[in-house]
């Protein structure tokens, strides 16, 4: 997250170059400024032409321009820091020294309302309030911002998150997938735990840092692994090797040896990401894909693919197991994931 993007607009910043901010005032008034935040603004145009997520960072980025003190925490901690989130968070999360102040407050995005129309044109789109919490806990600088650190976000989010969002998470700074500098231990979590004062939650990290992988390479990775836990269903092998009379295969996301299965999941970005394509065509991934799960298949091997649908879907990703031959061993529990509230 960029901590001031350009097209934010604040009425302090016009004060200063022009002596006064009335333009601002008069451009909201016709309709061509949104207000994000009282004294920050944003063209309207470009406004209602950002996606979800943007709208949301721009909105991070005017309530720490209105309010240079502001500390961020939870899930807007865990954007600026970069890690997976399952969806654009309601709130923007800070802290509050004060019990009293702890809350909800609703969105303070506004545009004028058209005279002929009486809409303001944003009636489609989400704004973003704030949630405060009144949690003590001290702060450092991530990127331009002052947030929870990353060990204490990492433990906040992990234990209010569904179980495959937060192993996700909790997989991503343990392993080499980290961004973020060097990552985590399982030892410096449990030292951010403590601040938690809760048993359940204690208790919830532990299971969540027992199921976490450092070998998971990828967000769907691991909130596969989770739900395959969830679900009941053995616990397979990951990135383990093939080979066959030509050489090296490649290493399969998951591998069950007891059934003869092996597990993959396809994210979009194995066949659009430059990254991910290395140097190839989508179309050149796609048959190279294809060739590799005919030397898995020719060894014996059942394969099994399922892609982000499954992923958001218990029972699909059930199904497609099971007919693969893979049985569950225990009853699943897909449907009683605890889940604790943002705001406890």
């Amino acid at each position: 997250m960029e901590s001031a993007p350009a097209a934010l607009i604040l009425s302090t910043r016009r004060r200063v170059l022009t002596g006064s901010s009335r333009d601002l005032s008069r451009a909201y008034a016709k309709g061509n400024l949104i207000r994000v935040r009282a004294g920050a603004y944003y063209s309207k145009p470009a406004w209602l032409a950002l996606k979800a997520w943007d709208r949301y960072t721009v909105t991070v980025a005017a309530v720490a321009a209105v309010d240079p003190s502001v500390r961020f925490c939870f899930l807007t901690a865990l954007r600026i820091w970069r890690l997976p989130l399952p969806s654009v968070p309601e709130h923007v999360h800070i802290l509050t020294s004060s019990r009293h102040k702890a809350g909800r407050l609703a969105s303070t995005t506004r545009a004028a309302r058209d005279a002929k129309t009486g809409l303001t044109g944003l009636e489609s789109t989400r704004g973003y309030g704030l949630f405060r919490h009144h949690w003590e806990v001290d702060t450092v600088e991530a990127h331009g911002f002052a947030v929870t650190s990353l060990a204490q976000t990492v433990v906040d989010c992990a234990v209010r998150m569904e179980l495959p969002a937060a192993v996700a998470v909790v997989d991503e700074v343990l392993g080499r997938r980290c961004k973020v500098g060097p990552g985590l231990s399982r030892a410096e979590l449990q030292q951010a735990s403590a601040r938690l004062g809760s048993a359940a939650k204690l208790r919830r990290l532990m299971d969540i840092l027992a199921l976490a992988d450092e070998a998971s390479e990828s967000v769907g990775e691991s909130r596969s692994r989770a739900l395959i836990h969830v679900l009941g269903l053995p616990a397979p092998v990951l990135q383990h090797s093939f080979r066959d009379s030509e050489g090296f295969i490649g290493r399969t996301d998951f591998f069950w040896p007891e059934f003869g299965v092996i597990g993959e999941f396809d994210g979009d970005a194995k066949y659009l990401e430059d990254e991910q394509l290395g140097g190839r065509s989508t179309r050149e991934a796609i048959l190279a894909e294809k060739k590799r799960e005919d030397r898995l298949r020719a060894l014996g091997y059942k394969v099994v693919r399922w892609d982000w649908k499954a992923v958001t879907n218990p029972e699909l990703l059930r199904q497609k197991l099971a007919a693969a031959g893979i049985t569950t061993r225990k009853s699943p529990s897909y449907g009683r994931i605890p889940l604790a509230l943002p705001g406890d």
